[in-house]
């Protein structure tokens, strides 16, 4: 079940399906997004997205847009989700994205890595970056989803034109460098973004956080300026080095992430069960260069990647099916059950059974 509630220039839509098509374009109707393969385009200036994931729940996913424009809601069951979920891929925006785990703990993939980001954490992706959410644990996110006109426009005068403000924004720090670098430089196609961690007094970030909520879903008289300058406030706090340690990351050709991007695609469409020489079939590389491309961009080779995502449909199956272990195994192609289960444990440090206990919905 796929349950959505949009709002958008004060006239309200309800949707309620079990049986919509959950590719692309049918996801236009839940956000100002517009969905394209590989590609998320916000046609707002600024909005938040708020997730949650409870892996236990009857209804586990839970996601809202909201802007000065618009609002939208979705919730999902297990069936719903895990239909949604299938069709997943890295993808980029043409936004810049702020998130903040605000509860429990994120694993996402970025280009390269699988980063775990704890509670308390955020990063900033520029708009190149590929990414992608994964839900093997539960956790709740708020995402800051920014154009680059309104980010300009809003730090010009405190950071880039160094105005009266300008004595608060130290010119050494990570942040400071790579809004300067992003919004000032002509290369458009780099790929960088920044890890925040946060120092045990840096609660504030997500106060913050909540004021711009509050703003943009009950706007008023002056409201944007009133959102700009509780950006200004958030970029300032995570710019702080006693708030927050960061991590500044560039990543690989914009060549090398197309093709990161289509080998992804490829195991992720074969549920993880495709060969190195299919893949070196299909998207027309030899299979040494894409092993290398797997291996750089995700610390596996393609074989331990094609069994981690196989894993994780293998899990999907385990808590939203009854299917048997043995016929879950038979579903995605393997013959050999050891070998199934001996690759089930090292992705997820427990057996079938025990993770099937576990996490089954009570």
């Amino acid at each position: 079940m796929i349950r959505s509630l949009l709002i958008r220039d004060g006239v309200t839509q309800i949707l309620e399906a079990d049986s919509i098509d959950v590719g692309s374009s049918a996801r236009e109707y839940d956000s100002p997004i517009q969905y394209r393969s590989g590609f998320r385009e916000s046609t707002v200036p600024i909005q938040m997205v708020l997730i949650s994931y409870n892996i236990g729940s009857a209804l586990p996913y839970h996601m809202s847009f909201f802007s000065p424009q618009n609002y939208s809601y979705v919730e999902m069951d297990h069936e719903g989700f895990s239909r949604i979920i299938s069709v997943t891929e890295l993808h980029s925006h043409n936004t810049y994205e702020l998130c903040l785990i605000r509860d429990g703990s994120l694993y996402q993939r970025i280009e390269a890595e699988r980063h775990l980001y704890p509670e308390g954490s955020c990063f900033l992706l520029n708009r190149n970056v590929m990414h992608n959410e994964e839900y093997d644990s539960s956790f709740c996110t708020v995402t800051l989803s920014i154009s680059e006109e309104f980010l300009k426009d809003t730090i010009k005068e405190e950071i880039l034109e160094r105005g009266v403000s300008g004595e608060y924004w130290r010119a050494d720090t990570d942040l400071r460098q790579f809004l300067n670098a992003e919004l000032n430089s002509s290369d458009t196609g780099k790929k960088s973004y920044i890890d925040f961690i946060p120092s045990e007094n840096s609660s504030e970030a997500a106060d913050v956080f909540e004021e711009i909520a509050h703003s943009i879903l009950d706007p008023g008289p002056g409201n944007v300026f009133l959102i700009k300058s509780l950006l200004c406030r958030l970029l300032y706090l995570l710019n702080r080095k006693d708030l927050y340690s960061t991590a500044p990351v560039e990543l690989g050709t914009a060549t090398e992430g197309k093709i990161f991007s289509e080998i992804v695609k490829a195991i992720e469409k074969n549920k993880g069960r495709i060969g190195r020489n299919e893949l070196s079939e299909a998207l027309h590389y030899s299979g040494n260069y894409l092993n290398r491309i797997s291996k750089k961009y995700t610390g596996m080779n393609l074989t331990e990647y094609s069994n981690a995502v196989a894993m994780k449909f293998a899990a999907n199956y385990l808590i939203t099916t009854n299917l048997t272990i043995n016929e879950i195994a038979d579903k995605l192609s393997f013959s050999n059950k050891r070998y199934f289960y001996e690759a089930f444990e090292k992705i997820y440090g427990t057996t079938p059974r025990k993770y099937r206990i576990e996490n089954r919905i009570k």
